[in-house]
Formats: structure tokens, sequence, C-alpha cells
């Protein structure tokens, strides 16, 4: 199974599915209206570790893909609690010896749509298509992660 994980603030996605494109979950954690003060971070950190280390021990995962993170000028306080959750992530999945792949999201519209500028509902719809949903999927975040799962996939 290929895990794919979509770190953000408020919220991140995420995606687990079998080679033949079944999903075995998909959704997002952390759902908040704001961003986590410094205080909440390191047990946001923790939480997610948590998580993942439980869906690890549960599922047979043979790959794991994380998005590769931009942080524009608007956006860097962000950014270390982004990356604290990401090298969390990296660490649990190295030492369970998962392969890890690393994509960005212009990466994933590309070879979703073959056109990096893609918007998201574009995007949503052809991951409706490959995984032949009947409706959107209800957060971004988790549509995006199936996505990357996808291309995790198919770039073997």
């Amino acid at each position: 199974m290929i895990l794919w994980v979509d770190p953000w603030v408020r919220k991140l996605g995420y995606a687990l599915i079998e080679e033949d494109l079944i999903i075995v979950d998909a959704g997002i954690l952390l759902q908040q209206k704001v961003s986590p003060n410094r205080g909440d971070q390191f047990e946001r950190i923790s939480q997610i570790f948590d998580f993942f280390e439980k869906l690890i021990e549960k599922q047979n995962i043979t790959k794991v893909g994380i998005e590769k993170l931009f942080f524009t000028s608007h956006n860097q306080n962000n950014a270390e609690f982004v990356y604290g959750i990401r090298w969390a992530l990296m660490m649990l999945f190295v030492r369970k010896g998962i392969p890890v792949q690393e994509f960005t999201p212009i990466e994933v519209k590309k070879y979703l749509t073959n056109n990096w500028k893609a918007d998201k509902m574009l995007v949503q719809k052809v991951i409706m298509r490959v995984f032949k949903l009947q409706e959107l999927p209800q957060f971004n975040d988790a549509a995006d992660a199936l996505g990357m799962a996808y291309l995790a996939l198919k770039k073997k």
C-alpha cells in the first residue's frame, strides 16, 4: 500500500491506497480554524506522529510519499511547524524501513492534468476519474493526498 501525507498547519491530508487504486483510507487530521500557538505545536506533532505510527502498525505500507514544501515570504511563520511535522514523520518512516518519495504540488498537477497551473477543481475532477469516485472528496487536502499517492504509485 502507498501512504501519502500532505502536511500543513491547520489540516494535514493523507491517503492510503492499494496498488489497484482501492482507497483504504483518506482524510484530514487536525482540522482547525486557527493556526496553533507555540505551546500547542509540540502536542500536535506528537498526535500526528502517534496517528501514523498506529496506521503503520495496522497496514502493510510499502511506500510513503510526502509533499515537498515551498514557503513564500507571506507564510514563513508556518514553516517551522510544518517542517517539524514533516521531519517527525520522516524519522518514523525511515525507522520503519519504508521508502519515502517527495513531490511538489506542481509535479502532481503536471502529472495528473498535463498542466502545472491547473486549479484545484480540475485536479479534483481528475482524481475522481482515476479513483472512480461518484463525488468530489470532501476536503481539498484529502484530494491532494490521493493525487500524490497516485503519483507515488506510478513513479516507481
